[in-house]
């Protein structure tokens, strides 16, 4: 019996060697090379469908904190090699200008939103950011030098004459050309500067919400809120102003609070609608017809509503005053993040 067992114990089969470890994972600097790659390659994918068609606030040369304009990103191309990449945006918009100028014994006098057309392209590169202290998430753009801009004047730059030597100037029409002149190199530079410092998108993880920003916010940080955000970035509106913002997803209905100092005449419109506005306003032509969701002349406050659309929604605000007015408006920013498709981490803050 027992050579029995022993006979049995010899010919039993050895264990097999341990399993080979497998290779460790790429860190360090060529891992986060490859990573940005990834990151531009997704990014050259999806931020042209962020930003085309989105009607953007233009904010004073002279006074940062007010809204005076608008630009329409009608179009965005983005090509990469590696983590390099070119963006061309380009766009119409409008903005107010006035400005005075004594020349030659004669007074010139700028009272109007100068309308133009603007091409831009960018070349730089693509960064990403997560803060895991307020779980931010954040696509940076910074561009390697400065950007080139086409920026021209739509319909003119009328010119007020007045003075002593005014109808002689005015007869040889510089001062319209003049005018326009100053308009181009003025809005060329204004671009270049804003532009220049480069865009970012930051999402918060916890609950969703996301903004798109002009500039390189701090890590772990949205960027300061815009129109639409909050009421600390009045709207000014000058008479037979027109100013569009959004659009914005519309899944569960849309909600702003709007304060004015006078009358607005302010509704919620369709995206494809407000696009129609917009370039009708920016070429001179007769306005079509505004289909709003809900709309009301604003004197004070007032929240409008408009339940789940399936079009995205902007927000349309026309003067229907002889004199400047200013407005703000805001919508309920849990509402905006759930647009977007609420968090994507559960936080405990």
């Amino acid at each position: 019996m027992l050579l029995a067992l022993a006979s049995c114990h010899r010919d039993s089969p050895e264990p097999p060697p341990p399993p080979a470890p497998p290779p460790a994972p790429v860190r360090g600097a060529a891992g986060d090379r490859d990573l940005r790659v990834m990151v531009a390659d997704v990014a050259s994918a999806k931020a042209c469908e962020m930003m085309r068609g989105q009607f953007r606030p233009l904010r004073a040369a002279d006074r940062p904190e007010v809204v005076t304009g608008v630009l329409w990103i009608r179009d965005c191309t983005i090509t990469n090699h590696d983590t390099h990449v070119r963006m061309q945006l380009g766009g119409v918009g409008w903005q107010w200008a006035h400005q005075e100028k004594k020349q030659a014994g004669a007074h010139f006098v700028v009272n109007q939103y100068v309308k133009f057309g603007v091409h831009a392209t960018i070349d730089g590169t693509l960064d990403l950011a997560f803060d895991r202290r307020d779980h931010v998430l954040s696509f940076w753009f910074t561009p390697a030098h400065a950007p080139e801009i086409a920026f021209d004047p739509i319909g003119g730059v009328a010119v007020q004459r007045k003075g002593l030597w005014s109808k002689v100037i005015g007869a040889i029409g510089s001062a319209d050309k003049k005018g326009a002149k100053q308009a181009k190199q003025q809005g060329t530079q204004q671009f270049v500067e804003q532009l220049g410092r480069g865009l970012a998108v930051a999402i918060d993880l916890c609950s969703g919400y996301q903004r798109f920003t002009i500039g390189r916010p701090t890590k772990g940080s949205l960027g300061p809120p815009d129109a639409g955000e909050t009421p600390k970035v009045p709207i000014e509106l000058a008479p037979n102003a027109l100013f569009v913002f959004g659009p914005e997803l519309d899944p569960h209905g849309m909600s702003i609070d709007v304060d004015t100092d006078g009358p607005v005449d302010v509704a919620l419109v369709c995206a494809d609608n407000a696009e129609e506005l917009a370039d009708a306003y920016a070429h001179g032509r007769a306005a079509p017809p505004r289909l709003a969701l809900a709309g009301k002349v604003v004197t004070g406050h007032a929240r409008l509503h408009t339940p789940a659309r399936t079009c995205k929604v902007a927000v349309v605000a026309r003067s229907v005053a002889p004199k400047t007015v200013h407005m703000d408006w805001k919508r309920p920013a849990g509402e905006q993040a759930r647009s977007t498709g609420g968090p994507v981490l559960r936080c405990m803050r």
